[in-house]
């Protein structure tokens, strides 16, 4: 087997043919060195996540029964992606940040998807991820931590209950950022924030309480990070969960789910990441139907479900095309997917309920383009 202590070295280009092993690959000055350099062929490349981090295993079927079931807020897993310019960017829960980015290595045949991972360390492993998104000219990533009161011990202090923290490739931990609009809950008065979100329309929406014999408990919106928040009712809180009509998607957008919903039996609701967005958003004809998930690039739409159906359409196409990602052992499912230098990734998890065994991620060369 395959493993990440190999990863670790940074300067190891993996294969997806089972024949070639890995080889050294020449770095550039430019960048710093990601862990790998990864080849997406027509096997699949299988990560599971590990207190180390990635692990690359030799097959999905490694990873059976190689985790307990835990409730998902303190599993490792991938909670959220997003997409920036060419690059893929990901929480894992309980871990850090993790980026997949075009790979130039002075050579054509050194060339690839370069895999970053930037742990959280101790805090991170104590901390649930509730939010990923991007903000500002720069569109910075952020994501919004907490501890999540229903699985630790209330005697436990908590010195920095939640926070917001970024990441860039030039600094080999996570740091905080601080966000003008959580001045009006200062951490001296016991306010913590444990939910936030982006409503449909358009506000981010938050929920707090103060931590004191008799807890209180309010929601709020804002319109933006740095304007003062606004108190909200229960009602309007929970509206801010449900997604966007399709109609709110941009055109290209929302007729290409309208061929995927008709040709997928996944009537009218997606989850869907794409450079163009600052998170990601949710789409629904019918919010109370199955949602698939989806990366869209402005000119093309890839959409997968649970159990690895493909569909793939490009803007004017009146069809998708079919196609499967590699099976999966039962109890298994795909959550997620984008699209990196012809390569299609898509995290996993082995779920029973709302508990998380086994997690990872796969890579795959795509023939449909």
């Amino acid at each position: 087997m395959r493993c990440f202590a190999v990863l670790l070295l940074s300067c190891l280009l993996f294969s997806c043919t089972r024949e070639k092993e890995a080889a050294v690959v020449p770095q550039p000055s430019k960048r710093p060195r990601p862990l790998a350099v990864l080849q997406a062929g027509e096997y699949p490349l299988w990560f599971q996540f590990t207190d180390e981090g990635p692990v690359l295993i030799d097959t999905i079927e490694d990873a059976c029964l190689s985790a307990a079931f835990i409730p998902w807020p303190l599993a490792r897993h991938i909670s959220f992606i997003l997409a920036r310019d060419d690059d893929l960017m990901m929480t894992v829960n309980r871990g850090g940040f993790m980026c997949l980015t075009p790979w130039q290595g002075g050579k054509q045949e050194d060339d690839g998807i370069g895999l970053y991972y930037i742990s959280g360390g101790d805090y991170w492993q104590s901390y649930t991820t509730g939010a990923f998104f991007m903000i500002g000219e720069e569109r910075e990533p952020l994501a919004f931590l907490y501890r999540d009161n229903r699985f630790v011990d209330s005697d436990q202090s908590d010195d920095s209950p939640s926070s917001f923290w970024t990441f860039d490739l030039q600094t080999a931990l996570p740091y905080k950022t601080p966000l003008t609009f959580l001045d009006a809950f200062p951490v001296e008065e016991r306010w913590v924030m444990e939910s936030f979100r982006h409503g449909p329309d358009g506000f981010v929406y938050f929920r707090v309480y103060r931590q004191t014999e008799k807890p209180e408990i309010r929601m709020y919106k804002a319109e933006s990070f740095s304007s003062p928040p606004e108190q909200v009712s229960l009602g309007a809180f929970q509206n801010s969960a449900k997604p966007e009509q399709v109609s709110a998607a941009p055109e290209a957008l929302g007729e290409m789910l309208g061929i995927v919903f008709r040709e997928s039996g996944y009537k009218a609701a997606a989850n869907v990441v794409s450079p163009e967005f600052q998170y990601a958003r949710s789409f629904a004809a019918d919010a109370d139907s199955s949602a698939i998930t989806g990366f869209y690039s402005g000119t093309f739409f890839l959409a997968i479900t649970p159990n690895g159906e493909a569909f793939y359409v490009e803007t004017g196409d009146t069809s998708v095309r079919r196609f499967s990602l590699p099976a999966l052992p039962e109890g298994f499912v795909y959550t997620g997917a984008g699209m990196i230098a012809d390569a299609v990734f898509a995290s996993w998890e082995e779920q029973e309920g709302y508990s998380i065994g086994a997690a990872g991620f796969m890579v795959i060369h795509c023939s449909t383009r």
